[in-house]
């Protein structure tokens, strides 16, 4: 089960980094995006492993306060990002 987190979790980390490299070629993307959309896929990446870990050993809460933790945390940041700093930056 923990194998299937881990290569899944790799699949996730290529696609995203495909998406960022997308979006560079679209957006205009300044330091404070960059920090912004590192951070996000940080704290998602934290909260995939946190939250699949948990409940493969049997402790749902655990599994849930990662989840509403970093989970949530994730994705205010990524929307307040692409909000303030990737859409402004059109080219």
């Amino acid at each position: 089960m923990m194998g299937l987190m881990w290569y899944l979790m790799g699949m996730g980390t290529t696609a995203a980094l495909w998406g960022y490299l997308r979006l560079r070629r679209t957006f205009v993307l300044e330091w404070k995006a960059n920090l912004g959309l590192g951070l996000a896929f940080v704290l998602l990446w934290l909260c995939v492993g946190w939250s699949w870990g948990s409940f493969a050993e049997g402790e749902p809460q655990s599994g849930a306060m990662g989840l509403l933790c970093f989970g949530l945390s994730s994705l205010m940041l990524t929307v307040l990002t692409v909000r303030h700093w990737v859409l402004p930056g059109r080219k």
